[in-house]
């Protein structure tokens, strides 16, 4: 399991969406549209599924068997 990220368009940091999803699960889902409160610049962004990804721990990868290692370039 990991967090759905989205880019904060004000500052340019990732910022975690509340919502926990694996990462097959969120590549197959359906488009959808959402909003989130970022605590970074104050305000609700809204996007698109497609705008997001989910990052999921070195530790929760490990234990799945999966993920890249550090250094990789993975995103």
């Amino acid at each position: 399991m990991g967090m759905v990220m989205i880019k904060c368009p004000e500052t340019g940091n990732a910022i975690p969406t509340g919502i926990e999803m694996d990462r097959d699960r969120f590549q197959c889902s359906a488009v959808f549209f959402s909003r989130t409160y970022c605590r970074m610049c104050a305000a609700t962004h809204e996007w698109f599924a497609r705008e997001a990804w989910v990052y999921e721990t070195v530790l929760a990868n490990r234990r799945s068997g999966g993920g890249q290692p550090f250094g990789s370039g993975a995103a």
